[in-house]
């Protein structure tokens, strides 16, 4: 009779690891920032949309250059005024606003989000990063030039 009481015992330690395997899977894959699926499509992007979700002061005013605060015919149509905060969403996601997927699509976006992030951790100031990120784009040059020889442009 003794026995069969093993086999209680045996059955009761499956249940419990099969429901704390459940667990462990849904805490690793856990989204507390409620962050949007389109945010973990790279860890950069993640970590950028998580930044602009606990200091989207920081990035209001910054600027972005990839031409959507000047052509919202090309960016959703939607004009983006208040910087590079409006790569990531529209309004205050904290607030009752929703998120903008343009960020997850646009590596300068991102990046540059990532790069006022990471000035803002060495003890930059708004105004610093915003000039470091005007600098940044100052020196690039648009060519008509490539490997296959000169491009005509009409």
């Amino acid at each position: 009779m003794k026995e069969y009481h093993y086999n209680y015992l045996w059955i009761g330690i499956l249940i419990i690891s099969i429901f704390g395997t459940f667990f462990i899977i849904k805490m690793a894959y856990a989204n507390p920032l409620g962050l949007p699926d389109y945010a973990f499509t790279k860890p950069g992007i993640k970590e950028a949309y998580s930044f602009a979700k606990l200091g989207s002061d920081k990035l209001t005013g910054l600027p972005c250059n990839c031409g959507c605060m000047s052509d919202a015919a090309n960016h959703g149509g939607r004009l983006h005024s208040r910087g590079l905060i409006d790569c990531f969403m529209q309004g205050n996601v904290n607030n009752g606003g929703q998120w903008d997927g343009h960020a997850s699509e646009c590596g300068l976006c991102y990046e540059d989000a990532l790069l006022a992030k990471k000035l803002y951790e060495e003890g930059k100031l708004k105004q610093e990063i915003k000039l470091s990120l005007e600098a940044k784009y100052a020196t690039q040059i648009i060519s008509n030039s490539t490997v296959y020889g000169k491009i005509e442009v009409n």
